[in-house]
């Protein structure tokens, strides 16, 4: 288990928990995350919830979940790091992106699967609200949009397609090295 002197500025958090939102998340898309945010030193985190992009201290984002895992960016520059940083810490105050986050989720490969089996119209408003999203990707954030996207500017992108990112996404990429769990119930 890490402790929080073992996080580095500009790790990513992957993190669930045992609420409805969580659950639905990670059942969309096949994932045993269901949130991201990113760490910028200090014990503080940028993340992308509910009522917008906010700065808080770990202790208090933490204080709900059942998992944290950290990942941490291969071949960056702390440079790069910075840049993430100030890059996510500038989106703060920005709302939240309830569109992109079910367009990304919708898009996803097992969120379109299941779409699909639930209705094709789900997936028709799930594929418009990621196109309308990926024309705007920086009018609003969700969780994982925004730390792919700081990445991204800071010149060291986790993946493809930054605007659609899911926390499962953020996961599996391979640039990433999983460091360890931070909180494991």
């Amino acid at each position: 288990m890490l402790s929080f002197n073992d996080l580095k500025p500009a790790d990513i958090l992957l993190s669930t928990g045992s609420a409805a939102a969580s659950i639905v998340i990670r059942s969309g898309t096949v994932s045993r995350y269901s949130h991201a945010a990113l760490y910028i030193g200090n014990n503080q985190i940028v993340e992308a919830i509910g009522s917008g992009v906010t700065q808080q201290s770990l202790h208090d984002a933490m204080s709900d979940d059942t998992l944290v895992s950290v990942y941490r960016r291969m071949r960056m520059s702390d440079e790069q790091g910075l840049q993430a940083i100030r890059y996510a810490k500038a989106q703060v105050g920005k709302k939240y992106d309830y569109a992109g986050a079910a367009g990304g989720g919708i898009t996803s490969g097992p969120g379109f699967v299941i779409g699909l089996f639930l209705s094709p119209i789900v997936v028709i408003g799930g594929v418009g609200a990621d196109l309308y999203n990926r024309s705007n990707p920086e009018g609003s954030f969700y969780c994982s949009e925004l730390v792919a996207i700081a990445f991204e500017k800071a010149g060291a992108p986790i993946g493809s397609g930054a605007a659609s990112t899911t926390p499962r996404d953020v996961s599996r990429s391979h640039v990433l090295n999983y460091m360890g769990d931070l909180k494991k119930t």
